[in-house]
């Protein structure tokens, strides 16, 4: 089903034989956010806390976007033309709690900055006005590869911001203050 058109793009429901060119985008949108993620809690928090080894990472990232399609294949919409899909937006409705959750999401690189990130968003956005919630959420990283997303979401209107940080040790080093 299509949700929109534009400039010869379009915005349609997502189909099961989709998957191949979902799964891609995915990787190469969120290599940079990945390799970030890791710098910043480093290699063997990393591996200790979130490494699965049974589902590295790009199987975890892709996996999300197969297992929310079989539970509501509505919630997954990409951008497509002639040549193929080159972006695709994944979102969640709580009706309990009265707001939509975007969720992941790429354009390709040769797509980024032409504003169809925003372009989906703001559908999506129409579409949660439209199932009647209230508000939306989408949460993103701090670190400069998600410098793009930040402006994406802030373009389309989202403006409040809850910065927590999340610490970690290491419980086999000695740190300061750990005696009790």
């Amino acid at each position: 089903m299509i949700i929109s058109q534009k400039d010869g793009i379009t915005l349609r429901y997502a189909k099961e034989n989709d998957f191949d060119q979902i799964d891609e985008i995915t990787i190469i949108c969120y290599t940079k956010i990945y390799e970030s993620f890791v710098n910043m809690v480093g290699e063997e928090v990393y591996k200790g806390i979130y490494y699965n080894p049974d589902l590295p990472w790009p199987k975890s990232k892709t996996i999300q976007n197969h297992n929310l399609f079989a539970g509501h294949p509505e919630w997954i919409w990409v951008l497509e033309e002639k040549e193929g899909i080159f972006g695709y937006v994944s979102f969640k409705l709580k009706p309990e709690k009265n707001y939509g959750v975007i969720e992941n999401n790429g354009v390709l690189p040769a797509y980024a900055g032409k504003g169809w990130g925003k372009f989906m968003y703001r559908h999506v956005l129409m579409f949660f006005r439209a199932a009647g919630l209230r508000f939306a959420l989408v949460e993103t990283g701090l670190d400069d590869a998600h410098i793009p997303a930040r402006q994406a979401y802030e373009k389309v209107g989202f403006s409040h911001q809850d910065l927590i940080t999340v610490y970690y040790q290491d419980l086999d080093k000695r740190n300061p203050g750990s005696e009790i």
